[in-house]
């Protein structure tokens, strides 16, 4: 039989979050790409919850955009409600969280796909990786990749691979007794890769995350339940998008409780429960568990939220935040019906656990491809993440450097002082995931510095370097800089006098009497006033857009926080820059503990810095280590 062999740069494989932002970066990079889906319909589906956003996860989205991807500008064309949470707190944990139509966000999401230059849509299944052993130098050779070949027997000869299966390979649903193979939302599984990956030397792992039951609206009474309004002045996640291009009448979300009624059937039928009956063999996600899991393990708990959120404008369906379960459909109908509210509730769609196989992520370098094969790249939830923000950051990140490294430059690597993206891509090749990793802005050291508002300010020169950020962007980049530069100097040259109308300001704001001249800047530092505030008598202030008075409030009145941890970061930064040759071995090392030496050996770190952060490496380790280099350094001079 005659076989199809199709030539391009890169293949992605999988079309959801990750997959999008990494065909999308290769193609408007110029590179010739193809992205493969089970269902050309799937394309960036939302399975679970159709929101963008949220703690720490809106950074992570403010941080795609900054670098040029999609995800930004797709939720602000489709969203139906806009919120800032926590607003009470200070500017580092502000984050956005959007609900999206979800019909909307993939039809739009597909049309900006399906009108990219240099990229193809191809409705198949992948089911092999092809790689060949190249030689590299003094008979030592390594797997690069040729191509990828789909169910049908055609091939895709490319020079680069980017896997984003998301949660489709080997995926099982279960719902009770009912257990069907098949991927999210009944969509056909991945069945042939897992193999594949697995012939190649790559390890692979297990894991479960699930989504709670679809409920019609029309058998919901919202009068029991609180309402959930949206933001009077929406904020838009992209910078690019115009803000009054968002000032949309939204819809409610709705919030209600568990309680000991509910709670009492759950434990009645634990034992029909997959995940405590042994059936479920995928780790779940600690920070989104089940209602069978908050039941068991808040047993002190009397009620739980749950969060009814509309699944677009044009659709009936409400989405029943805070209760996914893998309980059968009885016990579900009876749990949700003791909820205020869904007394009478019909159930659209059933909760259902889903597993899946995915990867060891620290087998993959902080540019995501994977050490052991060049030219393999992998993103999003196949590196053991959940969530549809980290996977489009992943997918951004394995798509800019599979580009780099077609176009013979170096990858683009983000720090952990550079952004969540390069916290998440860390914690992912440094820290052995055993369960669903999820971003959470604990997890950033220096989250003061990584707020989502200065993430055009911190990443967009980088995308513009890496040519996803156009010369307009970065221009108008540059005009906001410097906007920000002279305001926060003139306030800190603008003297403020003793005279009886600043007097009587200050004690109208609660705030202590001048006893000799300062400086505006010096005012907007005291905890009770603000950049806002003393505009009653700064004369001198011009109108500014709002995006640039809001970084200048926040530098002024953190100016202190922000200085002491730039020189964290400083510091930081040392142990990153001490690199640490890739032919290193270990055991040469004296002094150095078995354990660091395994850990060491199996991690490969690309540096001191990272080394250190290697669960089992010691600081003693690191401290032998650096002894060792610095020796090693002299010897080589």
């Amino acid at each position: 039989m005659a076989e199809i062999r199709e030539q391009v740069d890169v293949c992605v494989v999988g079309a959801g979050h990750a997959g999008c932002e990494a065909a999308l970066a290769c193609a408007r990079l110029g590179l010739e790409t193809v992205i493969f889906t089970v269902s050309v319909d799937s394309i960036a589906l939302m399975p679970c919850n159709p929101n963008i956003g949220g703690s720490s996860k809106g950074h992570l989205v403010r941080e795609v955009d900054a670098l040029g991807g999609e995800m930004g500008r797709n939720i602000d064309k489709t969203f139906i409600q806009s919120k800032m949470l926590n607003r009470s707190k200070g500017p580092a944990v502000h984050s956005l969280r959007a609900q999206a139509d979800k019909a909307d966000y993939t039809r739009e999401m597909r049309k900006v796909i399906e009108n990219q230059e240099h990229l193809t849509v191809k409705q198949a299944e992948v089911c092999e990786i092809l790689a060949e052993d190249e030689n590299v130098s003094d008979g030592i050779t390594e797997k690069r990749v040729t191509g990828v070949k789909i169910f049908t027997g055609a091939v895709y000869e490319c020079r680069a691979v980017i896997l984003c299966t998301g949660t489709y390979l080997n995926a099982r649903c279960l719902c009770g007794e009912a257990i069907t193979h098949t991927g999210p939302n009944g969509l056909q599984p991945a069945t042939h890769l897992t193999d594949s990956l697995k012939r190649l030397g790559i390890e692979m792992r297990r894991f479960k995350t699930g989504t709670p039951a679809r409920m019609d609206r029309r058998s919901l009474d919202f009068s029991k339940m609180e309402e959930q309004r949206g933001d009077e002045t929406v904020v838009p996640f992209s910078f690019s998008t115009d803000p009054a291009d968002v000032q949309i009448e939204q819809v409610s979300c709705y919030l209600t409780y568990t309680n000991e009624e509910t709670h009492t059937i759950i434990r009645n039928n634990l034992d029909r429960s997959p995940i405590y009956a042994g059936i479920i063999e995928g780790t779940g996600p600690r920070y989104c568990p089940s209602i069978e899991d908050k039941v068991v393990k808040f047993a002190d708990k009397n009620r739980h939220q749950v969060f009814i959120e509309p699944e677009g404008l044009h659709t009936n369906e409400m989405y029943v935040g805070g209760m996914s379960s893998s309980l059968p459909e009885d016990v579900q109908l009876a749990m949700y019906r003791t909820v205020p509210g869904m007394e009478h509730c019909k159930i659209v769609r059933n909760a259902y656990a889903i597993e899946y196989d995915c990867i060891n992520s620290i087998q993959l370098k902080a540019s995501l491809e994977f050490k052991k094969i060049k030219g393999l790249f992998s993103g999003g939830q196949l590196n053991g993440s959940s969530g549809y923000e980290e996977a489009a950051a992943q997918g951004l990140m394995a798509g800019i450097n599979a580009a780099m490294q077609i176009k013979g430059r170096e990858p683009l690597i983000l720090d952990r002082s550079d952004g969540y993206i390069g916290v998440l891509i860390d914690d992912l090749v440094t820290k052995e995931t055993m369960e669903p990793y999820r971003m959470m802005t604990s997890r950033a050291e220096y989250r003061l510095l990584l707020r989502q508002d200065n993430a055009d300010l911190r990443l967009r020169k980088k995308g513009y370097a890496v040519g996803l950020i156009s010369q307009e962007q970065y221009e108008k980049l540059c005009e906001k800089e410097a906007a920000i530069r002279d305001e926060i100097d003139r306030l800190k040259h603008t003297v403020v006098g003793t005279g009886e109308a600043n007097q009587t300001f200050l004690e109208r704001h609660g705030s202590a009497r001048l006893r000799t001249g300062t400086n505006l800047a010096e005012l907007i530092c005291r905890p009770e006033l603000s950049y806002e505030m003393v505009k009653e008598i700064d004369s001198e202030r011009k109108p500014l857009p709002d995006d640039v008075t809001e970084q200048v409030a926040i530098e002024i009145k953190y100016e202190g926080y922000i200085a002491r941890q730039l020189r964290q970061v400083e510091q930081y930064r040392k142990m990153e820059k001490k690199k640490i040759p890739v032919t290193l071995d270990y055991n040469e090392i004296p002094s150095l503990r078995m354990e660091a030496r395994q850990k060491l050996t199996a991690y490969r770190p690309a540096s001191v810095g990272q080394a250190s952060r290697i669960s089992g490496v010691s600081p003693a380790d690191i401290s032998v280590l650096l002894i060792y280099l610095e020796h090693v350094t002299k010897q080589n001079r």
